[in-house]
């Protein structure tokens, strides 16, 4: 794996309120949206077509730095990744999965 990029969610995201209010963590989609867009800036040839196996095995709380890696050596011969997030406090995966992609047609 390959690290491509790291981001945190800010602690007034619009999303945080509302999921577990008093002691908020960042949800599933919301992570994902920016793994598609990290993704969508390092791979800019490529399209995102579908992402699965992916699974969440720890809560990310508002601010906490995590690091995007991928592991690409697959993506010329089988248009796919597999991808995790790490927070970068205690190096623990907090996420996993795998993205299949396609050549974008610019023509």
């Amino acid at each position: 794996m390959q690290s491509i990029d790291s981001f945190k969610i800010p602690a007034q995201h619009p999303c945080l309120p509302g999921h577990f209010p008093g002691r908020p963590i960042v949800p599933g989609v919301v992570l994902l949206e920016f793994v598609e867009k990290i993704v969508k800036k390092h791979f800019s040839e490529w399209e995102i077509v579908e992402l699965n196996q992916v699974k969440f095995l720890q809560p990310v709380l508002p601010e906490e730095l995590l690091e995007l890696s991928v592991d690409s050596s697959r993506l010329e011969s089988h248009h796919s990744t597999l991808f995790q997030l790490i927070n970068t406090k205690n190096q623990s995966r907090v996420a996993t999965g795998k993205l299949k992609l396609t050549v974008v047609n610019k023509g």
